[in-house]
């Protein structure tokens, strides 16, 4: 009887959420700086139009809330806490209740920094309500958990992604640099995004090395990937960084903890705006130092930059659509290989491997498809019956 009792539905003893106390704990809006103006935003159309619609719609009803909504961007996202710029002000807004029993998508999405909102703000009030998440022109996401995980949004609305890899590390990382850089490819072009790699630290590295790593980079990411090498403490290879971030634009830095995010992007901010620390001698590896989700305007003429906590794994789940973009040439010739589900290894009439073997698919970018893909089924059969991708 005990063991039957356990068994039956469980009471939750959490403590209710302070949210005033924990909004308590945010940086003050008027001590942030570099935070993106509204116009500093990419608006596109379809953002534009759903928000005049779900306006629309609710004015025939409540013509007063109707009057209260804005068009805004979501900045900054501090433990969950949206910080939205409008065209009229920047400040903290929280999620209206929609969204916990939301039937639209607009309804369902919570907002990840660099949605486009429709926002709430009522006359005397400080803080917005968040009603609606509008379209989003390109959404990046990792998945976060095992076979009942979650795909979490880490931003929206990016044009570009820049995968940060630091050089001059303590170890010999080439192969987990590659694979590193690999999956990162696959997330961006899952994302509809452009992928820049970036080195940074490059006063670490010699020129021998450099030049063996970068011809190693090339082989991976194909000719139409760009790749940077920075020094931020030389102040090498910003110039390259902006002009992939032309005003109107937004980019991501994407990367593990220690790799030099935070350092790039207060030397492109010329001045110190991101915390940074020091990383371990032994391994080379860092500590969070970023622990919010943060846009910052880059000084004119560029556009706007994200920055995220660094990511220590990139599990590929359900990202076949960003394989296939990241390497084309090998998805065109599997589909002359004999078998269907080849998975050009050892099956006999591969048309994968022949083409590798006439020099038309580089060897090293056959390595790093074949071992994303592997990891891919064998993430999709573990997952449970009921997960939607």
């Amino acid at each position: 009887m005990g063991k039957n009792k356990a068994k039956g539905k469980r009471r939750s003893h959490a403590a209710p959420v302070d949210t005033a106390a924990m909004m308590a704990t945010l940086p003050q809006v008027d001590a942030l700086h570099d935070v993106p103006t509204f116009a500093d935003m990419h608006i596109d159309d379809a953002q534009r139009a759903a928000h005049e619609s779900f306006c629309a719609a609710l004015a025939a009803t409540d013509a007063q809330a109707a009057s209260e909504m804005h068009m805004g961007c979501v900045v900054r996202l501090d433990r969950g806490f949206p910080l939205v710029a409008t065209a009229e002000r920047v400040f903290r807004a929280e999620h209206a209740v929609s969204f916990a029993k939301g039937r639209s998508e607009g309804e369902r999405l919570l907002p990840a920094v660099g949605d486009v909102v429709t926002v709430r703000l009522a006359p005397g009030h400080d803080m917005g309500v968040i009603e609606r998440v509008l379209p989003r022109r390109t959404s990046f996401e990792r998945w976060r958990g095992k076979n009942r995980g979650e795909r979490q949004v880490l931003a929206a609305n990016v044009d570009t992604i820049f995968i940060v890899q630091p050089l001059g590390a303590s170890r010999d990382t080439s192969a987990l640099v590659r694979d590193r850089i690999a999956r990162s490819l696959v997330l961006a072009y899952d994302c509809g995004a452009e992928p820049v790699v970036v080195f940074t630290k490059a006063d670490r590295c010699d020129a021998d090395e450099l030049s063996s790593i970068l011809a190693d980079t090339r082989r991976l990411v194909g000719s139409e990937v760009r790749v940077i090498v920075t020094s931020s403490m030389e102040g090498t290879g910003l110039d390259e960084i902006r002009l992939c971030v032309p005003h109107g634009t937004c980019a991501m830095i994407l990367g593990e903890s220690g790799a030099g995010k935070s350092t790039l992007l207060n030397a492109l901010l010329g001045h110190e705006a991101m915390a940074t620390g020091e990383v371990r001698e032994r391994d080379d590896a860092g500590r969070h130092t970023t622990v919010a989700r943060v846009m910052v305007a880059l000084p004119e003429p560029c556009g706007v930059m994200t920055d995220a906590p660094g990511l220590r794994s990139l599990p590929l789940v359900g990202h076949e659509r960003g394989l296939a973009r990241a390497f084309p040439e090998i998805v065109v010739a599997a589909r002359a290989c004999r078998f269907n589900d080849c998975t050009h290894t050892h099956e006999p009439g591969c048309a994968v491997r022949e083409a590798q073997q006439a020099g038309d698919i580089d060897g090293i970018r056959l390595e790093a498809f074949l071992a994303l893909a592997s990891e891919m089924r064998v993430s999709a059969q573990s997952l449970d019956p009921d997960i939607k991708l």
